[in-house]
């Protein structure tokens, strides 16, 4: 346990360099920047809290390990989204033979930028649990098959508001660069649903709980909190989003306290045009 610790202190010490000025973090609520001191303070007042990302943003995956990191007087149960569904994880050897046993993948979650983070779970001593929709389902409700007997009475109980539903199709439908046919946004209304349901199951089964996960699944309107207002209201909530720099603006954060309590904005990065490379095949656009 000692080499893994100095490994992450080497881990800190070096993205504390990169990040060297204090990423802004504001309370939506009041539009206030507060620090993570702050924050904290807020964050371990609740019995769920969730932690947004961009993916492919590095900055978004150091601060939370930063954060994380700080959270000692509180032990929380680490839910994440990059392993599927399952019991706990057991470490043994490296931290990446671990995870993979447990079903991650360091090509769809690519290491490099997901090591810092799962460094600092372990290292924190919280218990870390898979959330992910199991593959099979998502394969089933894409052939048209039903929802899980176990999952049908969540799915049921959190159904959106007209207008939630209305921002996660148009918000699925964008994130396919316009590009979905038409055929495809049921199925994966349901597999987006289902997966927050997932989500929201395994931080009910492990309160209290941090999920980790991208900015979609912790969304206050349509996503994981939507969920765990429906089926656990007595517990308290908190959601961060983690945007970039370009949404530091009035009106962008005006938008953001839609969505969260608070929002962390660190640098941009660039990144190739996604909707460039993104094609349906002939056969299914014109089904």
């Amino acid at each position: 346990m000692n080499a893994i610790k100095n490994i992450y202190l080497g881990y800190c010490l070096l993205l504390a360099s990169i990040t060297a000025t204090a990423s802004p973090i504001i309370d939506l609520r009041s539009q206030a920047t507060i620090h993570q001191g702050q924050l904290l303070a807020e964050l371990i007042s609740a019995d769920y809290i969730l932690l947004g990302e961009l993916h492919d943003n590095p900055y978004h995956h150091e601060a939370r390990s930063r954060l994380i990191t700080a959270m000692t007087n509180k032990k929380y149960a680490a839910v994440v989204e990059y392993l599927p569904s399952g019991p706990l994880v057991p470490w043994s050897g490296s931290t990446l033979q671990s995870l993979e046993q447990a079903g991650f993948s360091a090509k769809a979650w690519p290491w490099k930028l997901y090591q810092p983070l799962f460094e600092a779970i372990r290292v924190s001593g919280f218990p870390l649990y898979g959330s992910n929709l199991d593959r099979s389902i998502s394969k089933t409700i894409f052939s048209g098959g039903p929802i899980p007997a176990a999952m049908e009475s969540d799915y049921q109980k959190s159904v959106l508001s007209i207008e939630a539903k209305r921002s996660l199709e148009k918000d699925l439908i964008d994130g396919h660069c316009g590009k979905l046919p038409a055929q495809y946004l049921e199925p994966m209304f349901r597999v987006q649903r289902l997966t927050d349901i997932s989500m929201a199951q395994t931080m009910m089964r492990h309160s209290p709980a941090i999920l980790f996960a991208g900015n979609g699944h912790v969304r206050n309107d349509y996503g994981v909190p939507q969920v765990l207002r429906s089926l656990d209201p007595s517990k308290k909530r908190m959601s961060v989003g983690f945007v970039e720099e370009d949404r530091r603006n009035p009106k962008a954060l005006a938008e953001l306290a839609k969505l969260y309590d608070f929002v962390w904005i660190t640098p941009g990065i660039e990144r190739p045009d996604p909707c460039a490379t993104l094609h349906f095949g002939k056969s299914e656009s014109s089904k």
